[in-house]
């Protein structure tokens, strides 16, 4: 009775501060780029819309449907429309806003970026120069060969998809070398520089590999359903680093929660919105990471899931 008395005391003195803070940003203008349409993006763009629902705001979202040129074309329209915040998700989407905004100078967050110091967005994370920071979806690649060893123990070639032209891909590529080596995997890579040439990239690991691992590269998740229908053939396994893609058709991944770096990322924004300025907002990590195992799949693969992934989040493949 004590604790349902604080909560509605709490209630009642909360609710005038979110509204009087709700107030204070209404009609403020948010602009949100994201570099392609794909599970693991649109899930890191539900939570940021969640988290800026009921404020207010004024709301404008574009994809560049994969096309850096593109990007750079609603960046520049963007960025020309004075909005209040500049919101990239992706590597490409906030580089490119980043190269508009230069004459502007208005705040930008980005989301879903895995290496911002590689990409060139920021310089130090703790406190980020210039007028941007935003939220990583970076993982450590050896604890994924970890967990991923532990699923298929005979592992020992790893074919990776990927684009050499991200360079969140290209920095976590030299990451992943130097796990596979002290897990003894070898890493067969297929470069895919436009989600056109995944199909091909998938057939050329088909018999060089025992299974295929896609991280975080846009032009990979964008083309899932494609490597799932060509491996499922072959009975290859996929991993992924994205976890709504277990729900498409990979066997496991483990790795961030994107819904949640959403919601970290809408939580930046509105300090921005409240006269915050990003230097004084430190880059932030996935605050949580999850394990999804699809076991229908483990079961039509003939491969057993450890006991201590049992009680872990069953997915049931609808693919």
């Amino acid at each position: 009775m004590k604790r349902r008395l604080l909560f509605i005391l709490l209630c009642f003195i909360l609710s005038p501060i979110q509204t009087a803070f709700s107030a204070s940003i209404a009609s403020k203008k948010v602009t949100i780029l994201q570099i392609v349409e794909h599970p693991a993006l649109n899930m890191t763009r539900q939570g940021i819309t969640d988290e800026l629902a009921n404020h207010g705001l004024d709301i404008a979202y574009q994809s560049a449907q994969g096309n850096t040129q593109m990007a750079m074309q609603i960046a520049h329209y963007f960025a020309n429309t004075t909005p209040d915040c500049l919101v990239g998700i992706g590597t490409i989407s906030t580089q490119a806003l980043l190269a508009a905004n230069r004459q502007s100078n208005i705040p930008i967050v980005f989301s879903s970026v895995t290496d911002p110091k590689a990409a060139g967005l920021v310089k130090n994370l703790k406190t980020p120069e210039g007028n941007i920071t935003g939220v990583s979806n970076d993982y450590d690649p050896l604890a994924q060969f970890k967990f991923f060893k532990k699923i298929l123990p005979s592992l020992k070639k790893l074919g990776i998809i990927y684009n050499p032209g991200e360079t969140n891909s290209a920095s976590l590529l030299e990451r992943m070398k130097i796990a596979a080596k002290e897990m003894n995997i070898e890493l067969v890579l297929a470069p895919a520089n436009h989600s056109a040439e995944v199909p091909n990239a998938t057939r050329l690991l088909l018999s060089k590999t025992q299974a295929i691992f896609i991280n975080n590269d846009n032009t990979a998740l964008s083309a899932f359903d494609t490597i799932i229908k060509i491996t499922r053939n072959e009975n290859l396994p996929v991993f992924c680093s994205d976890t709504d893609m277990v729900s498409r058709g990979a066997l496991a991944a483990l790795g961030p929660d994107q819904y949640q770096i959403g919601r970290q990322t809408g939580k930046l924004i509105l300090q921005i919105l409240a006269r915050k300025t990003p230097n004084h907002l430190a880059v932030l990590f996935p605050a949580v990471e999850q394990v999804k195992i699809n076991y229908p799949e483990a079961m039509r693969l003939k491969i057993d899931i450890p006991q201590e992934f049992l009680s872990t989040q069953k997915i049931n493949d609808a693919t």
